[in-house]
């Protein structure tokens, strides 16, 4: 059945598909101040990733707005930016968002996912938080469905919905317990962070660090990080002449596998390379098989090297300074019931010893640290630099 511009349906949603829909919504938005974002994205099925969907609960209802029927979202969008908004894990949802529409929060954001990290949850996803504070266990059916196919079931609309349906509550609940805890200042600092790292611009690492250099490439000689190179360009293409992702063209670990085996077989034709190969035919193989050409030509001189890394191999091993900090800032993050690492990271301890560091504002700049997490560690810090 063909859902009317602005119908609620028996899955207690509205469907906004259409102009006069979704100007309806930015009306309502505008008496508002607080409203539950998700969004829904094709990431695992496309090479041009999009924001598929957008869903919104407040005042008790929510909506499903759908942006590839081709509506024009600015003035929508721009209202929307104007609200603080309750996500869960917005790290995701406001880069999708950024990258899509180049949509940038205006107002305060409440994560949800983060808030249950500071207050010491061993379960943060949704549906632990939803089944806590709401007494509702939700499916998890449609967690990898292509999200721009067209139409969507009721069921897939059904599921998308109730990613916000259940937030403000699971919000309310949760900024009880921040409060008791004397936490929310720690919950307003990780939020503000996040919103900080995802309007900053994407940088661009040139030729310092190459986008081919994927995971397990380090170690490589450079013999076979040519074929590495050469068979990541070949991906790249194909992902987007098909627009997939490029993992479903050849996933890392057996590009990674094959550029090996080549390196070691210097006369033989993908044909007769690993299994996973029997899948790639035609049109497809003719242009590996030119990336494969293209790589044993190239001259030694012009094989890429391995990256030097950046720091000394020496300085770069955890050294005992850097083990006793960990050790004592575990004990600080047991005694807060909180993850260690949520507390600090590897990385961050290093860059501490290594700076020799020992005040907040020090411990901040050095290790990246947010002012809550730096005022947590200091004694730690202290007791083992001084």
């Amino acid at each position: 059945m063909k859902k009317s511009a602005h119908q609620e349906t028996a899955a207690g949603f509205t469907y906004i598909h259409c102009g006069e829909s979704l100007s309806r919504l930015t009306s309502l938005l505008r008496g508002v101040s607080r409203v539950a974002l998700d969004t829904e994205a094709d990431s695992l099925h496309h090479y041009f990733e999009k924001v598929c969907l957008i869903q919104l609960t407040f005042s008790g209802t929510t909506y499903i707005v759908d942006p590839l029927a081709g509506i024009p979202p600015g003035e929508f969008l721009e209202e929307l930016s104007r609200k603080e908004l309750i996500i869960q894990g917005a790290d995701y949802d406001l880069r999708m968002m950024k990258k899509t529409f180049d949509f940038r929060a205006a107002a305060p954001v409440f994560d949800t996912m983060l808030a249950a990290q500071v207050l010491g949850y061993e379960k943060i996803g949704l549906a632990p938080l939803v089944e806590k504070f709401c007494g509702i266990t939700l499916p998890k059916t449609a967690q990898k469905s292509d999200w721009a196919k067209r139409p969507l079931s009721e069921k897939l609309l059904s599921y998308a919905a109730n990613d916000t349906r259940y937030l403000e509550k699971v919000a309310s609940g949760l900024t009880a317990e921040l409060r008791g805890s004397g936490r929310e200042h720690w919950h307003r600092e990780c939020c503000e962070r996040v919103v900080e790292a995802v309007g900053r611009p994407v940088k661009n690492s040139g030729n310092e660090r190459e986008e081919w250099r994927i995971k397990g490439s380090a170690k490589l000689s450079p013999r076979t990080l040519v074929f590495v190179r050469e068979l990541w360009k070949w991906r790249d293409t194909e992902a987007r002449r098909r627009d997939r992702p490029p993992f479903m063209i050849m996933l890392n670990e057996n590009l990674i596998k094959f550029a090996g085996w080549l390196a070691v077989n210097p006369e033989a034709s993908a044909a007769d390379g690993p299994s996973f190969l029997r899948k790639i035919s035609g049109d497809n193989l003719a242009r590996l098989e030119d990336a494969i050409r293209r790589a044993r030509s190239c001259p030694p001189e012009n094989w890429p090297q391995p990256l030097k890394p950046v720091f000394p191999r020496e300085a770069s091993a955890p050294s005992e300074k850097t083990e006793e900090l960990r050790a004592a800032c575990k004990k600080i993050a047991d005694k807060l019931r909180i993850e260690p690492s949520f507390l600090i990271s590897r990385a961050a301890a290093t860059n501490i010893v290594r700076g020799g560091v020992s005040s907040i504002g020090s411990i901040m700049e050095t290790g990246g640290l947010m002012r809550w997490q730096a005022e947590a560690v200091l004694p730690a810090v202290k007791a083992v630099l001084s």
